[in-house]
């Protein structure tokens, strides 16, 4: 592992040469394998660059796309846009001299304005076509975390003291380690202490001759722990979310449908123990945990599991967040999951909202100004063509003081508003619309944010 500070350089490889008074052109003899990784809890995407080249863009917990680049050196850039700019500001310069057959892990934590990047090297793993195992690295990308102890090991097997496969510190990577091809639980303890297990993975199935880095990082809001773990094939790219398996999953459930009436939510084929009672009209429960899993979804009418409303299996894995809306006409009502996301982003105010109107087939979202009027023929909708199903958008905003209207689709016949918006950076905003008496309006509403869940 080597740890540089942000310098300024000469933009490119060439420059570099030209810099250090020799005029011939260097020759690269072999290529190696690089990749950002961003650490920044509350950061936008940060774009990652080789000299003025994009790479690729990383948002938190994500890795940009696996890079193969010349054994030269370069100026590695890192870019934020801010909203409101018209381009990307360069937050970070990292200069290195690249080897052939290595692999750079490039990563960004501290401050999005001027953040610290780590360079995590090793070698890159040649595979031959007769492989039985999996390379695994892991890292610690959890600016909040002390140093914790790394196991891995088969399903069922408990960590035991001298069986780590090491200690991390923050900014760490444990050298690479191979083990045969099959089913693994990777465990989190604190340093020296195997009793102290932070996180335990779900089991995870590994392939033959893949090449895996494992990363720890700050849970955020969209988790439901402290800490969150992910797996990068630093070979092909893929990306996997180990949750941790001491934690299920929760469901916030809201109802849309105007004339559906009160229900009853179960979560078990026999309808025995009801998981919301009394669910009506405009009602947004709290996060209610679930079981992980294929999970059997009911609605009925309330004290009455004669009348089955929705039928839904969904499939939800432990340690996520999702919202459950039902929708629609008390004959025919619909319903939509989706993953929840109250991730803060430091940089941008947020707003998602759902179209639930069902006497809107089609609608256009306005978000102007506070004051502005929406009839002249150059404002144009932020969002076209909404239709009711129950899922988000999600809208990046500057600060400030907005109206929303909702419209018919390519009209500016007003369906509702204004709806007053007042949003700060890092602000996140759940609205929903809703169906009102009067079937040629509707009303959008503001989301209250769920109660705080004890911590664990």
């Amino acid at each position: 592992m080597k740890r540089f500070l942000v310098l300024a350089g000469c933009l490119s490889a060439w420059a570099l040469v030209a810099c250090s008074g020799d005029t011939a052109l260097p020759e690269a003899t072999g290529k190696a394998s690089l990749r950002a990784i961003n650490a920044i809890e509350s950061s936008p995407a940060i774009t990652f660059l080789i000299e003025e080249r994009t790479i690729g863009s990383a948002a938190y917990k994500e890795s940009s796309a696996p890079a193969s680049y010349d054994d030269l050196s370069y100026n590695f850039n890192f870019e934020v846009l801010f909203i409101g700019e018209l381009g990307r500001t360069r937050v970070a310069i990292q200069p290195l001299d690249v080897v052939a057959n290595k692999d750079y892990t490039f990563m960004i934590s501290g401050e999005v304005a001027a953040p610290t990047i780590t360079v995590w090297e090793s070698d890159q793993r040649e595979w031959g076509e007769a492989e039985t195992v999996t390379e695994f690295r892991f890292g610690h990308a959890a600016a909040t975390e002390d140093p914790v102890d790394v196991y891995l090991a088969a399903p069922g097997i408990a960590p035991a003291d001298g069986e780590e496969i090491g200690t991390l510190a923050f900014g760490e990577v444990l050298p690479a380690i191979e083990m045969t091809a099959g089913e693994y639980v990777v465990t989190i303890t604190a340093a020296n202490d195997e009793l102290d297990i932070l996180f335990q993975s779900n089991s995870f199935i590994t392939q033959a001759a893949s090449s895996l880095l494992i990363n720890l990082f700050d849970g955020d809001a969209n988790d439901l722990g402290p800490l969150a773990l992910i797996s990068f094939n630093t070979a092909f790219g893929g990306v996997a979310v180990l949750s941790d398996s001491r934690t299920q999953p929760t469901i916030r459930f809201l109802h849309a449908s105007k004339d559906l009436g009160a229900v009853d939510i179960f979560v078990e084929d026999t309808l025995t123990m009801p998981l919301v009672s009394g669910h009506v009209f405009k009602d947004v429960t709290d996060d209610v945990s679930v079981p992980a899993g294929f999970l059997p979804l009911a609605y009925t009418t309330a004290n009455d599991t004669m009348m089955i409303h929705i039928e839904q299996t969904i499939s939800i894995n432990p340690g996520v967040r999702w919202n459950f809306v039902v929708f629609g006409p008390a004959g025919s009502p619909a319903s939509a999951a989706s993953r929840v996301d109250r991730r803060s982003v430091e940089t941008i105010a947020k707003f998602n909202f759902i179209q639930a109107a069902s006497n809107h087939e089609s609608t256009d979202l306005y978000i102007v100004d506070r004051g502005a009027d929406i009839s002249p023929v150059l404002v144009r909708p932020a969002y076209v063509g909404l239709t009711v199903t129950g899922i988000p958008v999600t809208t990046p905003l500057n600060a400030g003081s907005f109206d929303l209207y909702l419209t018919t689709r390519g009209e500016k016949t007003v369906i509702t508003g204004p709806f007053e918006l007042d949003i700060a950076l890092g602000d996140i905003v759940d609205l929903i619309s809703y169906d009102v008496d009067d079937t040629a309006f509707a009303e959008i509403v503001a989301i209250p944010p769920p109660t705080p869940a004890p911590p664990p």
